[in-house]
Parts: C-alpha cells; structure tokens; sequence
C-alpha cells in the first residue's frame, strides 16, 4: 500500500504546519528564482513499495521525514532514452521502461544509453529534484513518511526580445508541446498522426501540412534547420505504433 495525499484543505493540521520550517522553503526558492512553493504532496508507504520513473514540470524539494528510500534520478537530456508515454496517455510524464534497474533493452534500446545516478536518502535528507528530471523511488524501510513541496520556475523572459538561438535547456518544454500540438487536432488519433509524420519525413513529402507546421514550431525555437527532423523523429520512434498496455505497471497481457 502506498498513500499519496495533498497538504491543502486539512484545516485541522494547522497547528502542525505552523512548526514546520517554511522559512527555509521560502528562502530557497527565492534564491533560486523559483515561485514561492504552491502544492505540498506527504508520501506514507510499506516496504518495497516504488515510485514509478517519471519526470515532473515542477522543482521538487523532497524531504525524507522518517525511514530510508532508493532513488535513481535521470537528467531531462535522458528524455527520449525513457520513452515516456503519449501526452494523452493516463500514464503521461511516466516512462514505458518502468523499474530502471530490470529494462526490457530489446523493447527500449536507448535505455541503455540513460544517465542513471542512484543512491539513497534517510530521515533529515531534502533531495533536490529539479525541473524534467527523472525519477524513481522504492522503500527500503516499512512505512517511510516524505514530503514534497513543488514549485513553479518564472515563464520565459522575452523582455529583451525573441530568443535568438536554440537553448538545449529548451528541449524537454518543445518535445512536450509539439506532441500536444499534433494532439489538439484529435487526441484519438495522436499515435496515427505521429506515425503519418514519420511516414512524411521517411518519404520526403514537404508538402504535409503538419510535418509543415511542426517545423515552423521547431523554427520558431531557433533550432537549425538539419537538427528538426531527427528531433521529430527521436519523439516518434520506439514510443507510438506499440501496445502501450504492455508497459503499464500491473496492466500487461498475462
């Protein structure tokens, strides 16, 4: 068993959240340019219990108030090499490879190539989980208690005009709203338009009204022109025109 519960609207914690130490929340996520934390998770679980690889669009300070946990976190760069799950997917921003220490290197090949640092946090360890970067958590003790406190990093700054150059920090942003962009055309059939955009690149038909309009997107983020077509196809290949299914935890054909 495995609780996931919001801080907000438990009035009667009020007395408990008043000794917490905010200051120091505050203080953090003020140097770091962030928003002042806005959402609070407490996370209460057996032994052996995890945390599926996900990545959040958030910064994480993540508190371990009582036992010890395994992490094994990835950087945002890794995202293509976990396979995430289609935006419009119950499982989006969690990866297809679930448990990172058993991959299925035959279905996820670039897994392989994944930057993994792993260790473990104890009761008074806060663990820095920043912006796009992968996660996994399993309990190494019975009921561990952790708390995570999100915030939100400012919006991008055009005050000194467009951004005149593409950014690698931008990446894991424009992979997640270029799929989401094909997808508000018909979130149904997002797999079969991801696919019919491999198809137009693979066989050369510039005249493809969304392969067009994909690429204005990627030109409007000032990515070079040789770069836009291996990046579209680094978001198709390996994650759409496969059974999804058989990578949810617990939901695989038996």
């Amino acid at each position: 068993m495995y609780l996931q519960e919001s801080l907000a609207g438990h009035d009667q914690m009020a007395t408990e959240f008043a000794t917490w130490d905010w200051q120091t929340l505050i203080l953090v996520s003020r140097a770091c340019g962030w928003g002042l934390p806005e959402a609070s998770e407490l996370f209460v679980g057996m032994q052996g219990v995890e945390t599926p690889l996900h990545f959040d669009e958030r910064e994480n300070l993540f508190f371990q108030a009582r036992g010890c946990k395994g992490v094994c976190l990835f950087p945002w760069t890794d995202y293509v090499r976990l396979y995430p799950f289609p935006v419009t997917h119950p499982c989006d921003r969690q990866s297809m490879v679930g448990n990172p220490q058993t991959p299925d290197l035959e279905a996820f090949p670039r897994f392989a190539e994944a930057t993994g640092y792993t260790g473990q946090i104890e009761a008074g360890d806060l663990l820095y989980i920043p912006y796009g970067w992968w996660h996994w958590l399993r309990n190494v003790n019975h009921l561990t208690v952790s708390v995570s406190f999100w915030s939100t990093t400012k919006p991008n700054d055009f005050s000194e005009g467009i951004l005149t150059q593409f950014t690698m920090g931008m990446t894991t942003r424009v992979r997640l709203n270029l799929e989401s962009m094909v997808a508000e055309e018909d979130n149904t059939r997002l797999n079969e338009a991801m696919l019919e955009l491999q198809d137009a690149i693979f066989e050369g038909h510039h005249e493809d009204k969304r392969l067009a309009a994909v690429r204005m997107l990627l030109a409007a983020v000032k990515m070079p022109s040789e770069l836009k077509d291996r990046f579209l196809l680094e978001i198709i290949q390996g994650r759409f025109g496969i059974d999804w299914q058989k990578h949810v935890r617990g939901g695989g054909r038996r």
